[in-house]
């Protein structure tokens, strides 16, 4: 008897551990690891993963009390998926259950869509070596069908032209037999491209590919905004598909980057498959579909796409591999680059990651040699990157002017407006809550140990208000007056896009307005209707947030105004300086790629902070040399890794006891072991809500995994590895 070991899929917590199966003598031949299988639990059927044959029962174990599996499912993982489920669970802590449902999309692994098939028609086996008898066929639709059936074998039902009732006679009399074929069938590869490509190749472009496609390595390029990676992308794909391989592309978020997908489309037609938010239960399934069976050999999406089902990997691309939402925020809380490398090593696959911004994280691991460092320092066509002028705030508010928008931002939007010439400004609105700011000399809150910003937190068991520190646990009371200048106008600053398209409708009402942000782009078309109607030129002004900043491409944009870029400084995280320069570097690429050169306006309380100067400067080389120095210094990520634990309660002293308990506990881990560490508990971004306390532990260290060696989070701590946000 052959016994194999299975995970369900359904009910994650309550069947983490896998259970133990035999296998009919008829299911035999059919069982490998991976496959989907029924099961009998309690009083009824589960799906459920092989994920071990050959198991040897245990001596305390009977035979008899061993119940058979039921049947095999049409899906299954291939070996790979199911080591890749196995890393991630060990990696992040999560069981094998949840790892094992990030591959299989909800309806496929709730039984409810298998393959997608087809009916089709044949004749009979008898009947096509026998001659049929004018006497069993009747009626001209009949006769059509046998002429159709003997000239065309295994013809679907959408090619026969006859009704139901027809072909069932025939089925009866058994001439005819129906049969199911799946929908989706692997191409000829070498059919790609469908066209020929649309651009030529810079000397740049063709040295990179080159490099890319003989390196053992991850590689990450590093392209300024404009400078073509999409076509790199294009070509580096081509190259893995024409060895019979397939690709994943993936983007921050895939209803952002219509011309990207356009663009792909034109060269693969249908078999292209598309993932995104949008995306139906059943839809989601069939493109699932359509990688599991060859049938897509690009599949591109946002994070999740990474999971797609490749059968023979050959290239793994991140695009904009900076942008934050590449990291999973909800268990199992996965970061997609880290994923990107896991299968790199499994397949043997190529991963490239590219921006005009790279992490921190990845520009470290291409200066110590763990990924290959490609660069593109020029746009096409030799166009110039836009040029950035800073605005001070401090300026604007001595001088009177209360308005969002500085005099030098209203005279070049006036401009630009009787040019003829569109408009986008920018409103960061990461960070708003509780970042405090003096309006008179720029001064903000920071820790003075840590140097990030302070983060205001109201009651929480104390007193009165407190500004906390969420690396160190440093706090104090807020400043009534600045401690710079002594002014009174220190308070929360922001601003969000309403106020912003309210104030521009204002000051330039003969000009068209259109808004992008969560509200406005809520609807199942999302963003799509709003890039149309910009691009074809229906709007003068677009005014947006962070979406604005993704990869869009529009040629009559030749101004862009960031209202507020303070707002990214004020994020209580050690990365809030990254992000920054990202951000500005990004949206300012967004202008002057059509024939004038852009210019962006960067309003700011602070124009002599370093990230700003940078950005500015679109000098990334100065910026990420000096970060890392500072991230060195204080010993953050990439120079150490952090862990964070969620921790929820009712009772607030009862919660923070029970966090001192625990911090106490892995103290000790961490000096038996001899490695540095920090530990920090603070309450977090939203500390509470229905009732219920929030609190995070956030642990800094070297090697911080060596504590689940000796100990176990307690029930209820969710656990969040290598964490991008720290609030």
């Amino acid at each position: 008897m052959t016994y194999i070991q299975v995970i369900i899929l359904k009910r994650a917590g309550e069947f983490d551990d896998p259970l133990t199966y035999s296998v009919p003598k008829e299911l035999e031949s059919e069982c490998a690891v991976g496959k989907g299988v029924h099961v009998p639990l309690r009083n009824r059927t589960a799906l459920g993963i092989i994920t071990e044959i050959d198991v040897k029962l245990a001596k305390d174990i009977s035979p008899d009390k061993v119940k058979p599996i039921k049947d095999i499912t049409s899906f299954y993982l291939n070996e790979k998926q199911i080591e890749l489920a196995k890393r991630i669970a060990d990696y992040y802590r999560t069981s094998l259950t949840r790892s094992l449902r990030l591959m299989i999309p909800t309806q496929v692994w709730k039984g409810k869509l298998g393959e997608p098939e087809k009916i089709c028609y044949q004749l009979t086996h008898r009947r096509r070596d026998s001659r049929i008898s004018p006497s069993e066929v009747r009626g001209i639709k009949q006769k059509e069908i046998i002429e159709l059936l003997t000239a065309q074998d295994e013809t679907p039902e959408s090619e026969i032209n006859a009704s139901k009732a027809t072909i069932r006679s025939l089925i009866e009399k058994g001439i005819v037999e129906e049969i199911k074929k799946p929908i989706y069938t692997k191409p000829d590869y070498a059919q790609f491209p469908l066209k020929s490509f649309e651009h030529k190749l810079t000397g740049d472009q063709g040295e990179n590919i080159e490099q890319i496609l003989c390196s053992t390595k991850p590689v990450l390029l590093h392209g300024i905004t404009g400078s073509g990676k999409t076509e790199i992308y294009l070509r580096v794909i081509l190259e893995a598909i024409k060895q019979g391989k397939q690709a994943i592309l993936l983007v921050p978020e895939i209803a952002l980057t219509p011309q990207m997908i356009d663009y792909f489309k034109d060269y693969f037609g249908p078999h292209l498959a598309l993932f995104h938010s949008k995306l139906s239960n059943g839809q989601r399934a069939a493109e699932w579909w359509k990688v599991h069976s060859g049938y897509a050999p690009l599949v591109i999406g946002s994070r999740s796409v990474i999971f797609a089902p490749a059968q023979n990997l050959g290239v793994v691309i991140l695009d904009e591999e900076h942008e934050w939402t590449y990291k999973q925020e909800s268990s199992p809380y996965y970061q997609t680059h880290h994923i990107g490398e896991m299968l790199s090593d499994l397949w043997g696959s190529q991963l490239i990651l590219g921006s005009a911004t790279p992490r921190l994280e990845s520009m470290y691991k291409a200066k110590i040699g763990d990924y290959k460092y490609l660069h593109l320092p020029e746009r096409i066509n030799k166009q110039e990157l836009p040029k950035v002028e800073i605005v001070d705030l401090r300026d604007e508010f001595k001088q009177k002017n209360f308005s969002i928008f500085s005099r030098n931002l209203q005279n070049k939007i006036k401009e630009r407006l009787a040019n003829k010439e569109q408009i986008i400004l920018f409103v960061n609105q990461r960070g708003v809550a509780r970042a405090v700011v003096c309006r008179d000399c720029g001064y903000t809150e920071e820790c003075p140990h840590c140097e990030v910003s302070l983060k205001l937190h109201r009651g929480m068991g104390r007193k009165e208000s407190a500004l906390v520190c969420h690396y160190c646990g440093y706090a104090r009371r807020p400043n009534l007056l600045c401690p710079e200048c002594k002014s009174p106008h220190i308070k929360h600053v922001g601003v969000g896009t309403q106020r912003v398209e309210e104030e521009a409708g204002r000051l330039f009402p003969e000009a068209r307005i259109i808004r992008a942000d969560k509200d406005t782009t809520s609807t199942k078309e999302g963003f799509e209707p709003i890039y149309n109607a910009f691009k074809n030129g229906q709007y003068d002004i677009l005014i947006g947030t962070q979406m604005v900043a993704k990869g869009l491409d529009f040629k009559s944009v030749s101004l862009i105004g960031i209202i507020l870029a303070d707002i990214g400084l004020h994020i209580p995280d050690f990365r809030s300086h990254e992000r920054l320069f990202q951000l500005i570097t990004q949206v300012s690429g967004r202008c002057g790629r059509g024939d004038s050169v852009g210019q962006v306006v960067l309003q700011t309380y602070q124009p002599d902070h370093f990230a700003i100067e940078r950005a500015a400067e679109h000098d990334y080389q100065n910026f990420s040399e000096n970060e890392l120095k500072f991230r060195e210094k204080l010993g953050y990520p990439p120079f150490s890794n952090l862990i964070k634990f969620t921790v929820v309660g009712s009772d607030l002293p009862k919660l923070r006891k029970h966090i001192k308990i625990e911090e106490e506990t892995l103290e000790d881990i961490f000096k038996i072991n001899n490695l540095k560490f920090k530990i920090v508990s603070a309450p977090a971004m939203i500390p509470k809500m229905a009732n219920r306390y929030y609190y995070h532990v956030l642990i800094r260290a070297k090697k911080p995994h060596v504590i689940f060696d000796h100990w176990k989070p307690p029930k209820g701590w969710r656990v969040d590895v290598d964490p991008i946000h720290t609030t």
